[in-house]
């Protein structure tokens, strides 16, 4: 992928007073079957590394090697190839949960982004809902196809045995869930996210229920490899994801950040145990029991016999950072590169990105 002229999605650097983005109507307009430059870009990532794996990784087998695949799928535009569109789109797809508008929850964070980011005020029925949500698990679908085109290749190459395999993303989507879509949340939607892996040493079919982080991936890959997890002389705060498939246990928080479009306020979530704090620098805090309530369907932050674990939460949060120095420093540095690409008018004259294009295809600005 590239930054549109080197700068990317300026608008993005507004925090206060922010505008609607613009283009809103692409999560509904285009869900449905076909293709995409995203899933052709994806099927050429696919080809490349299955033909890596088949001719390059052959010359390394005395030494350790890493072959880093990236994906985009599954990201709007909805649009999906029709062989696994319709497999979804046949079926009788239930609506998102607390979809309908008397059931979406109701709190300052979520309302500014979905206010901002208004990808649902462009459905308008509850077939387009469905299109959406058949677009969406059609473009998952796509994703397990090539990742399991690459497997196949690793294991028709005879390095099967010999490789340890890594899978993850970078976040999840709301598909719909209260009425959000995109990302930018804390829900297990869009901040959930999945982790397996695979390999010699590592047990077959084991579910190991301690959060973890991406922060562990840099950690374990080094480890994999045989250097130890060390930059510059300084340890790297990852847990290595090896031990923990074999038992071990890790105690620290896993946390989690945003300072981005359709947030006028840093917001941070803290999990710990089978607790999720979400910590708001603008707004009341939120408290999800997952152990009870796994589907986050009940906030308890303001019930009088969860206010420990509120207090627990915020003062595990401060333990590993000052969430309002943190704020002031994302929105400092914003405004600096805003006013370097010309400042607040000129970021909103440029309109907003649909998406980052893919190489070799044209940016489209709202």
């Amino acid at each position: 992928m590239h930054i549109v002229d080197g700068i990317g999605d300026v608008k993005g650097l507004v925090r206060d007073d922010i505008p609607k983005r613009k283009g809103g109507d692409k999560m509904a307009k285009r869900a449905g079957p076909g293709e995409s430059p995203y899933t052709a870009y994806d099927r050429d990532i696919a080809a490349r590394a299955q033909i890596w794996l088949h001719e390059e990784a052959s010359k390394w087998r005395d030494l350790p090697w890493v072959l880093f695949v990236s994906f985009v799928l599954p990201h709007f535009p909805l649009t999906a190839p029709p062989h696994w569109f319709y497999r979804y789109w046949q079926r009788d797809l239930s609506m998102p949960k607390q979809y309908a508008s008397d059931e979406r929850p109701q709190h300052p964070y979520i309302d500014t982004y979905a206010n901002t980011v208004d990808y649902d005020a462009h459905f308008k029925s509850a077939e387009d809902v469905k299109r959406a949500i058949a677009g969406y698990a059609a473009l998952v679908s796509t994703l397990d196809e090539n990742i399991g085109n690459v497997l196949r290749a690793l294991r028709d190459s005879g390095l099967e045995s010999s490789t340890r395999v890594l899978y993850t993303s970078d976040h999840g989507d709301n598909v719909g869930a209260r009425g959000l879509w995109g990302k930018s949340t804390f829900y297990e939607e869009s901040a959930g996210v999945p982790l397996i892996i695979a390999g010699p040493d590592i047990g077959a079919g084991r579910v190991v229920d301690t959060p973890t982080s991406h922060i562990d991936c840099a950690t374990t890959i080094m480890e994999s490899v045989g250097l130890p997890p060390r930059v510059n002389g300084r340890a790297l705060p990852g847990a290595s994801l090896f031990a923990l498939a074999q038992g071990a246990t890790a105690s620290r928080p896993v946390m989690s950040e945003y300072h981005a479009t359709g947030s006028t306020a840093g917001a941070y979530m803290l999990r710990f145990g089978r607790y999720k704090y979400c910590h708001y620098v603008a707004y009341r805090p939120q408290l999800f029991d997952l152990e009870t309530d796994p589907e986050e369907l009940t906030d308890v932050a303001g019930e009088p016999r969860y206010a420990a674990i509120v207090a627990e939460g915020e003062r595990r949060l401060r333990a590993v950072l000052d969430p309002d120095a943190v704020d002031a420093r994302a929105k400092a540095r914003q405004a600096e590169l805003l006013a370097r690409f010309g400042g607040r008018e000129v970021a909103l004259a440029r309109g907003d990105l649909g998406f980052t294009p893919a190489p070799g295809t044209a940016p489209e600005m709202n």
